[in-house]
């Protein structure tokens, strides 16, 4: 009997170890991330002031050693910082899964927050789905359309900002055809309210700023 008692014991003990070890690790790597990941992160958000330019380019071209590689649209962070409040971190997201014989890619786009989405193929905006799949070669000469905001009404948005993608073919240091695809921060509407910022550093649509567009008189167009 106190032998099943002993190792009753200094087997709760073993556990009562490794959940204090645990629990150390855990105050360890958030010590770190606080101490220096976070601090680093906010360094290079601040670096970044405003939302970016109307017509403003972002080109990408996946790495040639990766087959599956990521792109995102997000409010602070991603690889198109849009400094929109309205907009979530990895509101609109783009996984590229190359095919293994030749330069093509299927291209996965997932939503974290409301997106209207006009395909290449399509002539009107729609509600987009939580994922939708687009093969590369649709890309070419025509353009994808995503509207993005915090909320849809009646299947349209009344504040938003657009963004398109397209490709291009270019040629690689090692000689090989490549495609790029070009991201582009397209339209504001109304414009961003640059009078105004809230704590994280984002600005809301509004009538008042220095990105402006026109009334859009037909949401579809």
């Amino acid at each position: 009997m106190l032998f099943l008692i002993a190792i009753i014991i200094q087997d709760s003990s073993f556990w009562v170890l490794g959940v204090l070890f645990l629990l150390c690790l855990v105050g360890l790597l958030a010590a770190f991330y606080n101490q220096l990941i976070a601090p680093f992160i906010q360094q290079k958000i601040s670096e970044i002031d405003y939302p970016p330019e109307i017509g403003q380019k972002f080109e990408y071209i996946v790495n040639e050693a990766d087959r599956i590689s990521h792109f995102s649209v997000g409010a602070n962070t991603g690889d198109i910082p849009t400094k929109c409040a309205a907009i979530s971190e990895d509101h609109l997201s783009f996984t590229f899964k190359k095919d293994p014989r030749g330069e093509e890619y299927t291209i996965t786009i997932k939503r974290e927050g409301p997106i209207l989405y006009k395909h290449p193929r399509m002539t009107h905006f729609l509600k987009m789905a939580s994922t939708e799949k687009l093969e590369s070669h649709e890309l070419i000469g025509k353009v994808a359309e995503f509207r993005l905001s915090d909320k849809i009404s009646k299947e349209r948005m009344i504040d938003f900002i657009e963004i398109t993608l397209t490709t291009a073919f270019v040629i690689s240091k090692s000689g090989r055809e490549r495609m790029k695809f070009i991201f582009t921060f397209s339209k504001v509407h109304p414009g961003f309210n640059l009078k105004t910022k809230n704590r994280k550093g984002l600005f809301p649509l509004g009538k008042d700023g220095h990105h402006k567009e026109e009334a859009v008189a037909e949401e579809d167009t």
